[in-house]
């Protein structure tokens, strides 16, 4: 090995005693080769500890990953339970609110909303979820029922003859049938529809003077009489409270007034039981 000035020629021998060609490397790395070793060893140590470091930090996250979700999980299976435990005299309550309407429904030979699922018997094996949702159905449904129900009073008038037999009032003599309720008035106040439906017929009607006929679609039908105006026309669909028509004395009639009516499964009955719900 030959040294020349600040750089040392390296010069590989093999085993035929045949010379590779020469390299040449700066002195110092000859000089100084041990402080580069261990440079280079330090630097690998250091880097390995980092590998070996962020490996444990990684093993850590991931531990604490999945022991978070474990509690997350056994949180939220608690806190359904005790939901559902507190839930549960919330909607008997709601049952026995729903049961009462039934009963009105009932008493006016509505076909009331049988419940039969979720509820009382079933709430400790239904998630919250599953019980809202039955509700929600349950209570979309009486909402339906409500709605395509006549209901209420289509005149704010005092009645001023009642459903059944009475004295015929043009002669004064004798007894007849009054199919619905008389509700007093002036001429041109306004008569609304007790329930939403179709307007199935619309124009002047025999003894009813000018008349409309809604079509709840449930059974139900409401007929109006004694028009002075009506104010929509046959197909047109309503809701419960839609402005129809107004007051008038059309028809076999002794002075303006609404002659109401309503008719389930073609059948007419008395409307009275229909104008509260007491």
């Amino acid at each position: 090995m030959a040294r020349k000035k600040d750089r040392t020629t390296i010069i590989f021998v093999n085993n035929n005693q045949n010379s590779n060609k020469p390299i040449q490397v700066p002195s110092s790395y000859i000089l100084h080769w041990k402080k580069y070793v261990f440079g280079l060893l330090g630097t690998f140590v250091f880097l390995l500890g980092m590998i070996i470091y962020l490996s444990y930090n990684m093993t850590l996250v991931e531990s604490s990953k999945e022991l978070l979700s474990k509690q997350l999980r056994e949180n939220k299976k608690e806190a359904t339970v005790l939901d559902t435990s507190a839930l549960k005299k919330h909607y008997e309550s709601i049952d026995k609110k729903l049961l009462t309407i039934n009963k009105f429904l009932k008493a006016r030979g509505i076909k009331t909303i049988v419940k039969n699922e979720g509820g009382e018997g079933n709430s400790d094996i239904l998630s919250v979820e599953e019980i809202g949702e039955f509700y929600e159905g349950y209570l979309n449904k009486m909402i339906d029922y409500v709605a395509f129900t006549p209901m209420g009073y289509p005149h704010f008038g005092a009645i001023t003859s009642g459903y059944g037999h009475r004295e015929n009032p043009f002669i004064g003599e004798n007894v007849e049938t009054h199919k619905g309720l008389d509700f007093g008035g002036k001429r041109g106040e306004i008569v609304k529809s007790t329930a939403s439906g179709r307007v199935t017929y619309a124009g002047r009607r025999g003894g009813y003077g000018n008349c409309i006929v809604i079509n709840h679609g449930n059974g139900f039908e409401t007929y109006y009489g004694h028009l002075s105006r009506i104010l929509i026309t046959e197909g047109t669909q309503v809701k419960a409270g839609d402005n129809i028509g107004k007051i008038g004395s059309t028809g076999r009639s002794t002075g303006p007034h609404l002659h109401y009516e309503i008719h389930k499964n073609g059948k007419i009955i008395n409307p009275r039981s229909f104008l509260t719900i007491e």
